[in-house]
């Protein structure tokens, strides 16, 4: 006997898994998606400028009606004008942002700097105290240099040694250019100094010619230095009962003296504020000079360290076109740390009187070689008496004798 097995069962099962394995398998291999996607990349790696000109034209077909109603609204021309007229403030607020930003940045850095500079000042005043001394002595050393001269110099290393240029002083051009005569620029030199509110307590100006002046660097550069005698001044005492001192403050003393100890040094003149000579071989200028005064006790203790309380300056720019020789004093300002000032002059080490007395001395001791018009016989005696007194005080230190000196320093004015 046979038996029938159904298939009905068998059909259905091998229906399922025939509809089930081959939809897996056609998913998995499908390449249609990513092969557009490639195709698009491709083409806009190849074509950017038409692919952007054409989403442009999509973009104006989509809202032409709205673009062309706006244009018509700012009242511009075009579409172009009209982008310029939007995206402009939206630019100059960009800008505005960005510079605002900057500023901003470059003032926290500011801020920064300030605050490690004073971090820096705070830590330099200290050592600055610890290094007063050294200071002092640097000071000094320039000082020395000052009066070496160093006559190779040039005109701007001159002035950084304490000569201060004469066309820094005065207008030399103009001088050279304005017809001036000496008498006129002897006055404009005069007035500058004795009118000047902060130079007529510390400076004293005068003029001489220039043949003078020529024979007193010619006697200096033999006798560089010397000594001379200057009167003190009264002190004041008290009121008496009419109120009046009985003795003026400032008044010259002509009983007591105190020794000055002075130095010629000589420096180039400058040209560069002079006009050109029409000479093929011009005669060269007179050396500038200064002569440094200071008191002769202070000099023997302390050398070239010395204190200067008078610096004449000779300026011979003009001695050539204007047969004249500019002269000026400087004295020195009082310091706390320094000698004690001049109670008749205010924070300055000598009176204007006393500085003049100096200029006066020195030219009496140094324009021996010249003859004064109408000279006496006794008068020229005196004049060869200073003249062998320089000798004497360089050539037989020990012999050089001190009497008689207030008299040829002043010559009885005193």
């Amino acid at each position: 006997m046979i038996s029938i097995l159904p298939r009905l069962p068998l059909r259905s099962a091998a229906l399922r898994q025939h509809t089930i394995i081959p939809r897996i398998a056609s998913r998995g291999l499908s390449t249609s998606h990513v092969r557009r996607d490639v195709l698009s990349e491709l083409e806009n790696q190849i074509h950017p400028r038409e692919l952007i000109e054409r989403k442009r034209k999509e973009f104006e077909e989509k809202y032409g009606d709205k673009l062309n109603k706006k244009v018509k609204t700012e009242g511009v021309k075009d579409l172009d004008s009209l982008k310029v007229k939007v995206l402009a403030p939206s630019v100059k607020a960009a800008l505005k942002a960005k510079k605002a930003k900057e500023a901003a940045a470059a003032e926290v850095i500011l801020e920064e700097d300030e605050k490690q500079f004073r971090e820096d000042i705070k830590g330099q005043q200290s050592a600055s105290e610890r290094l007063s001394d050294a200071v002092e002595r640097r000071l000094k050393e320039r000082e020395v240099k000052k009066r070496e001269g160093l006559g190779n110099q040039s005109q701007a290393e001159g002035d950084r040694a304490g000569i201060k240029p004469l066309s820094s002083i005065i207008n030399l051009p103009l001088i050279h250019l304005t017809p001036h005569d000496a008498n006129a620029i002897s006055q404009i030199w005069t007035a500058y100094h004795t009118s000047h509110p902060t130079l007529s307590n510390s400076f004293l100006s005068a003029t001489l010619p220039s043949s003078i002046y020529k024979s007193m660097i010619s006697i200096a550069k033999q006798n560089s230095f010397f000594v001379l005698p200057l009167p003190r001044l009264t002190e004041p005492e008290p009121t008496t009962a009419e109120g009046v001192d009985s003795a003026k403050k400032g008044e010259v003393k002509t009983d007591e003296y105190e020794m000055f100890y002075l130095q010629w040094i000589f420096h180039p003149t400058s040209t560069t504020s002079l006009p050109p000579s029409s000479d093929t071989n011009p005669e060269p200028l007179p050396l500038t000079s200064s002569v440094i005064f200071t008191p002769l006790e202070e000099f023997k203790k302390q050398g070239e360290w010395a204190q200067p309380y008078l610096v004449l300056t000779h300026y011979p720019e003009l001695s050539q076109s204007h047969d004249i020789t500019l002269m000026r004093g400087e004295i020195s300002p009082a310091s706390a740390s320094g000698p004690v000032g001049s109670t008749a002059n205010p924070g300055f080490l000598l009176s204007q009187q006393q500085a003049q007395l100096l200029a006066l001395a020195l030219q009496r001791f140094y324009c021996t070689s010249i003859a004064p018009v109408g000279e006496s016989e006794v008068q020229k005696q005196e004049r060869l008496a200073r003249a062998d007194a320089l000798v004497s005080f360089r050539e037989r230190p020990g012999e050089w004798s001190w009497e008689g000196l207030v008299e040829k320093a002043y010559g009885g004015l005193v």
